[in-house]
């Protein structure tokens, strides 16, 4: 029988005959509600990544050989119960070391101590002591844990791109350790069954994470490592280390402040769990700089910058992540100005995923420099973004000039955010996107006096707009256009997000945007009850597998567009969906949407989100021999079980902007609530101009 260890808060298990933890459940509310087991016990399907190996709880070590040395091997050990809250295991030996366990529940604390002797003379390459290894690949509820990155953190390159795994996620180490030791940080779960709670890391020497996307990955203490690299371990040489995990109830980083009475109140705080781990988790990526990546494994896709700028304005500052962690609002405003200096200095962004070939970072950028003024109310920073403003407006002119009203191009090759489609000629998203970035430094320049370059920038919006709505149109299909070919081909798939981005911000006209929004609940109807019903709405409506351009190249459906591209790709396109459904009336479908969005998050939390998933919640990829694509696509499951956190978060902040109209401007905070006055009052706090500043919405 195992040994087990349980208090109001904790509830642990031992093996019976070997040093490993087998579960690992909490209860932030106190209640005896226990979550699922936290701790991964079983390695994933076909993995070769060094990572994926050990499971549960656990200490080890890995020699300069790559080989993993791991408590778990040592058998027998001497466990000694002390009381129901306490236990020792002594005698634990492995490769070239012996240890000594010392668990202890205390309260909300779970202190883990271990002291360990080396027996003989070795090259330690990494450590943990101990190390807590996740993996939410199966099944839903069993989360993973997305440690907040500090600036005080070595990178060793592990910390790879995912999907497409390089020779870097094979080597030695597989870690980012914290330079100083000691000190603690908040580590936050994607666990439906502890929605409301964190833990506070306490390490007496080196934090360390490692993490292969939302596949696999560690929580542990580097003990004896240097920080950076490798250590020579002596024989007959003692090191005791102490490992605290405390419950933390109180929110830490950005929050989203929005609270509902009535019938949803409980829709509302599952919708800002969800905004908590997807904006202070998702967003913060392992990159150069600190910026603020897409995914886990650090692609920063400046093309969607608008996104987490849109996401993040909505925020408030809460408690701290740890004494040397990143604000994630910080950091936006960060990027935002290197992006504008880049711009006075070389007309361009920055380095970044596709930033030679993507048409929407100058767009990108406007639209976050106005989401960042209207965070921070900094006229000094507006004055230094505006530099950097009139550089992108004149390469966005420059592109809209030589498209002939419009932003065109002859490339094929990943130019907007749908980089895994090959399209050419003028592309839906990348235009309405211009007229939104238009229209926002108009709003800039009002703001900061500049009120003589108003007139151009209107304009030259509705040379854009009038475009889009006069060749995108279709009146007999009642939606516009995905892109229009260099041939001058329309190409009609209803990628429905572009043309919601466009009814959000009242680019089209009221009755075009009327029928956009028909179209799609026409097609959702018409392809059956499982995609009428999906959680998510699809990202494209009707088959576009054939341009798939990894079909193209490599001959294999790596991925799919056909009538299966929706879900966990992109879920913040439901941010757009339920505005769409509110600018155009359908209020009750809007209310559906977010609630069965929400639905999902409890019942998942989203921890199968992935690039690509169909509305089964099953990755939509299909897996390949790997003789048919290179090695970079390998056919273990992997390559569907990445989460696109910045890219699914967004959609939490539907409820504060669609749901209760509350929109940020220069000149105010206004709400204009849809919800019925059973879900009301609301109080909301959001920061604008830089100062934190409360609504109530009343119950109408």
């Amino acid at each position: 029988m195992p040994t087990r260890l349980q208090n109001p808060y904790w509830q642990i298990s031992l093996e019976s005959d070997r040093p490993q933890l087998t579960s690992l459940g909490f209860d932030a509310t106190g209640a005896s509600r226990w979550s699922a087991n936290l701790l991964k016990t079983d390695t994933p399907r076909a993995s070769h990544l060094p990572l994926t190996g050990p499971c549960g709880g656990q200490s080890g070590y890995v020699d300069v050989a790559g080989s993993w040395q791991l408590s778990s091997s040592s058998v027998p050990a001497v466990t000694r119960v002390i009381s129901g809250t306490e236990v020792e295991i002594d005698g634990i030996h492995y490769g070239a070391v012996k240890e000594r366990w010392h668990l202890r529940l205390d309260g909300l604390k779970l202190v883990w101590t271990i002291r360990q002797t080396w027996r003989e003379e070795t090259d330690v390459a990494d450590a943990f002591s101990p190390g807590l290894f996740f993996s939410a690949q199966t099944p839903w509820g069993e989360p993973t844990v997305f440690m907040l990155w500090e600036r005080g953190m070595t990178k060793d390159a592990f910390y790879g791109s995912g999907s497409i795994l390089g020779p870097e996620c094979q080597t030695l180490t597989t870690r980012h350790t914290r330079t100083a030791a000691g000190g603690w940080c908040m580590a936050k779960l994607l666990s439906r069954a502890g929605p409301n709670g964190d833990w506070r890391v306490t390490t007496s020497h080196h934090v360390k994470k490692g993490e292969i996307q939302n596949f696999s990955s560690v929580l542990a203490q580097s003990p004896w490592c240097d920080a950076a690299g490798p250590r020579l371990m002596r024989a007959g040489e003692v090191a005791e280390t102490t490992f605290t995990l405390e419950l933390v109830t109180a929110e830490t980083g950005v929050a989203l402040d929005v609270n509902l009475r009535g019938p949803l109140q409980a829709e509302a705080a599952v919708n800002r769990r969800f905004f908590d781990n997807y904006a202070n988790c998702g967003l913060m990526a392992d990159t150069h700089d600190w910026r603020i990546g897409n995914s886990p494994s650090g692609y920063v896709a400046l093309l969607c910058r608008h996104m987490h700028a849109e996401m993040l304005k909505f925020g408030v500052a809460r408690g701290p992540l740890g004494p040397d962690s990143t604000d994630l609002q910080r950091v936006l405003i960060d990027e935002v100005i290197r992006m504008a200096d880049h711009l006075v200095k070389d007309d361009t962004v920055g380095p970044g995923y596709q930033s030679t070939t993507s048409l929407d970072l100058y767009t990108s950028y406007l639209v976050c420099m106005r989401d960042v003024l209207l965070l921070t109310g900094d006229r000094a920073m507006g004055e230094r973004l505006w530099q950097g403003a009139r550089r992108a407006l004149v390469q966005l002119n420059r592109q809209i000039a030589e498209g002939r009203g419009m932003i065109y191009t002859a490339n094929e090759e990943g130019n907007d955010y749908w980089d895994w489609i090959s399209r050419n000629g003028h592309i839906g998203y990348v235009n309405v996107l211009a007229w939104m970035a238009l229209r926002a430094a108009a709003e800039v320049a009002q703001w900061l006096g500049h009120a003589a370059e108003i007139p151009t920038l209107a304009a030259q919006a509705d040379v854009v707009r009038a475009k889009y709505d006069r060749d995108f149109w279709s009146e007999e299909r009642g939606f516009y256009a995905d892109w229009i070919d260099t041939a001058g081909v329309p190409r009609f798939y209803l990628y429905g997000p572009p043309q919601f981005m466009a009814i959000c911000a009242g680019m089209v006209p009221p009755e075009r945007a009327r029928r956009v929004v028909d179209a799609v609940l026409a097609r959702r109807h018409k392809l059956g009850p499982e995609w009428e019903n999906c959680w998510s709405i699809q990202t494209n409506l009707y088959d576009a597998e054939e341009f798939s351009f990894m079909k193209r190249r490599f001959s294999a459906d790596v991925t799919r567009f056909g009538e299966t591209m929706n879900g966990g790709c992109l879920a913040s396109w439901n941010y757009q969906w339920i505005g769409a459904l509110v600018k155009v009336g359908h209020v009750d479908e809007a209310i559906a949407a977010w609630r069965k969005f929400m639905a999902r998050v409890a019942q998942t939390s989203l921890v199968e989100g992935s690039n690509y998933w169909d509305f089964e919640g099953k990755p939509s990829r299909t897996v390949v021999e790997e003789v048919m694509i290179p090695k970079a696509f390998l056919s273990y499951d992997l390559i569907a079980a990445e989460p696109f956190l910045a890219d699914q978060g967004l959609v939490a902040c539907a409820l504060p902007r669609w749901l209760l109209g509350i929109e940020l401007t220069f000149d105010g905070v206004t709400a204009k609530p849809v919800l019925p006055a059973s879900a009301l009052p609301a109080t909301v706090r959001v920061t604008h101009l830089g100062r934190e500043q409360g609504l109530e919405i009343p119950a109408r």
